[in-house]
């Protein structure tokens, strides 16, 4: 009955409901199918990966249906990164390149470079 309440729903309503969530891993479970979820995790690099679990799981399907672990417990998780399967497809909207150390770094020696500015030319 609940699965037939969700799949009725448009998916501004299914944000509403399960709003995205952070995790530290990638995950796509079978009882998760339907949500709409998107969900963001941070991988070994330190990149920043969103993408939406409906679409990665339609795209890994195949492979995933002959897994002992996704035919037992209905769910699979890599913690290192996103499977390559996912590159350039629509199940991946967002990978942010430059982790937040990177950033921090880049705006620290921005800011000590403008010390040494002593006109208004942008650096």
């Amino acid at each position: 009955m609940i699965a037939k309440a969700i799949a009725e729903m448009s998916n501004e309503q299914k944000a509403q409901i399960f709003p995205p969530i952070t995790r530290k891993n990638f995950v796509v479970r079978a009882n998760w199918l339907g949500r709409n979820q998107i969900i963001t995790f941070t991988n070994n690099k330190g990149q920043v990966v969103t993408y939406n679990h409906d679409e990665a799981l339609k795209i890994m399907s195949p492979k995933l249906s002959i897994m002992p672990c996704w035919i037992k417990r209905g769910y699979w998780s890599q913690s290192t990164n996103y499977p390559s399967i996912l590159r350039g497809t629509s199940a991946i909207t967002a990978v942010d390149l430059y982790t937040a150390e990177e950033i921090a770094a880049e705006t620290a020696l921005v800011e000590s470079l403008g010390a040494y500015c002593t006109d208004d030319s942008p650096v």
